[in-house]
């Protein structure tokens, strides 16, 4: 009569090399979604920059003689944003006008 099955050695072999390649899985797997959240908020930041921008661009005057802060919500009011989530809307941003390259300054506050 034959045995027909694996020895204990093999079996401890098969389950240690699967808990290896399952430890590198989920090791990168964690850096992945990791980084989804740190490109995530940098794009939400350059979104809000580039809105900002627009927005000071529409207020130039008003802005070449004092700063001005707004928020998230405020840009979403005045119609040059979209937050559905209201993850932007308490946001502070400082807009400011630079006379010597005549550029607008968006700086985010945190």
């Amino acid at each position: 009569m034959q045995n027909k099955g694996y020895t204990i050695p093999e079996l401890v072999i098969v389950i240690i090399v699967v808990g290896i390649f399952s430890l590198i899985a989920i090791n990168k797997a964690s850096y992945a979604f990791v980084d989804n959240d740190v490109v995530s908020e940098e794009t939400e930041e350059m979104i809000l920059v580039k809105t900002a921008t627009s927005y000071a661009s529409s207020i130039i005057e008003t802005l070449k003689n004092d700063d001005i802060y707004v928020t998230g919500k405020d840009l979403v009011e005045a119609g040059y944003l979209v937050d559905d989530e209201n993850t932007l809307a308490n946001v502070k941003l400082k807009l400011s006008y630079n006379a010597e390259t005549g550029s607008v300054k968006v700086e985010i506050l945190k």
